[in-house]
């Protein structure tokens, strides 16, 4: 199979994709930290910092250099293989990306019991809510402003057409957070003081000064996007 042939049937595996009990059963003493937000806001930097074990995705999306194969992502080109994997219901969860690549975590690698850290698409986050965590936690990590998340995105090699999809979703992704009253915002001006504040939430603290101007910035990046 190749990837373009993987790519065409992927939506229609997604839409139906349904884990079996035994999978959510492995699932159902875990706490999830999903950490949300659009490309290029720096969420790989802060859950790296945050010491919470992490669960790598598997993906068909092309590694980026900075990537290591196995503990940033399991990176798949044997698409035959995945989607066999999918039809025999080997996943917790399913999704397709902004570029229309495959996302989904695997139950055997998330902690049996305890806190677990995942970066997940916003428009999945209903999803993740749903599937039998011991308890879930969102935040949207959010950059300090729309000209430099401009300038962190530019960073990452894209093509137009992946950029597109990227800036689509991002304006999705912004939209859902601002929507949704369960999401933590977390401002991303400082990697340190990011990470210090989402620990903050894991303990059960809101540092309320920094949530509101990261939620004041979400909604003018947001506003922003409606031009793009």
């Amino acid at each position: 199979m190749t990837r373009d042939d993987f790519l065409k049937i992927l939506p229609d595996l997604a839409r139906t994709y349904q884990a079996p009990a035994q999978i959510l059963a492995r699932i159902s003493d875990v706490d999830l930290l999903m950490v949300v937000g659009a490309s290029g806001v720096g969420k790989t930097s802060v859950i790296k910092r945050l010491g919470v074990p992490y669960v790598p995705t598997d993906t068909t999306r092309p590694k980026r250099p900075e990537e290591i194969e196995g503990l940033d992502y399991f990176f798949h080109t044997d698409y035959q293989q995945l989607a066999d994997d999918i039809k025999n219901r080997q996943f917790v969860q399913i999704a397709v990306g902004p570029t229309g690549d495959f996302y989904g975590t695997r139950a055997s690698l998330y902690p049996q019991v305890g806190m677990a850290v995942l970066g997940v698409l916003a428009e999945v986050v209903p999803q993740f809510r749903n599937l039998g965590f011991s308890d879930t936690l969102t935040v949207y990590i959010t950059p300090p402003t729309f000209l430099e998340w401009m300038d962190r995105l530019g960073r990452i090699s894209f093509d137009r057409d992946q950029l597109l999809g990227r800036l689509k979703e991002s304006k999705f992704s912004f939209n859902f957070a601002l929507s949704d009253g369960q999401i933590h915002f977390i401002l991303n001006d400082e990697l340190d003081a990011a990470v210090h504040q989402t620990n903050m939430l894991l303990n059960g603290k809101v540092d309320a000064e920094r949530e509101a101007k990261a939620h004041e910035e979400a909604q003018r990046i947001s506003q922003e996007l409606t031009f793009t």
